[in-house]
């Protein structure tokens, strides 16, 4: 294998992170989409890359397959960047930087998986309070965090940014933060709006493409 392979679908938050960190420390992927309106993520082949039928998956050049967007980002960087900037080698750091992307997976994405068990395939209309709440939640947290530096973990882009950015573009277009209540991530967001490469093309693309599946269930909903 003469490349890594990333298993992708442009709707995830999860797998673009990967695509996006990837560019930014100038690794070349093999890129195969899965097609969830196939089932393809549930296929034979793909439950012996990953039982868990979620995206993404990477595959090293060794054949190694690695599962969920946090372990592969940190991965990725630890094998593959030139320098360790987005994920330090300082254990203090580096601390940091994981407690971001813990927030991100724990509290933040949170919210888009609320959502989408309550408005794709709950049967809601609207969205729902305890989904507005949540959000308002995990914007507060990272309010608070941005008050420490221009970046999640401080004054330096890590995959905790990245990450970060790919969800919240999508609650963005669902629940947008009020720049009057939460200005430090109003802010941030147009940092990392210019320093993600490709953000129009494929990021905002990507996110754009999950609000539409879920405005379009509420409207659906709303007929039954």
């Amino acid at each position: 294998m003469s490349r890594p392979t990333l298993y992708y679908a442009l709707f995830s938050p999860p797998a673009r992170a990967c695509i996006i960190t990837a560019k930014l420390i100038g690794l070349d992927l093999e890129l195969k989409p899965v097609d969830f309106s196939k089932k393809e993520h549930c296929s034979e082949e793909f439950l012996k890359l990953n039982p868990q039928h979620q995206i993404p998956v990477f595959v090293d050049t060794d054949g190694e397959v690695y599962v969920d967007s946090h372990a592969i980002i940190c991965f990725m960087v630890a094998k593959y960047a030139k320098d360790d900037q987005l994920y330090p080698k300082d254990l203090k750091k580096r601390a940091h930087v994981d407690h971001r992307l813990h927030y991100e997976n724990g509290v933040l994405f949170q919210v888009i998986k609320d959502i989408v068990a309550r408005n794709i395939y709950g049967g809601e209309a609207e969205l729902n309070q305890r989904s507005l709440t949540l959000c308002h939640n995990a914007y507060a947290d990272l309010e608070h965090f941005l008050l420490k530096g221009n970046f999640a973990a401080g004054n330096d882009l890590s995959v905790a940014d990245v990450s970060i950015h790919t969800t919240l573009v999508t609650l963005e277009l669902l629940i947008p933060p009020d720049p009057d209540r939460y200005p430090q991530i109003t802010a941030w967001l147009k940092r990392m709006n210019l320093l993600i490469p490709d953000n129009e093309e494929m990021n905002l693309k990507g996110a754009e493409a999950l609000n539409a599946r879920i405005r379009s269930c509420m409207a659906a909903n709303k007929t039954k």
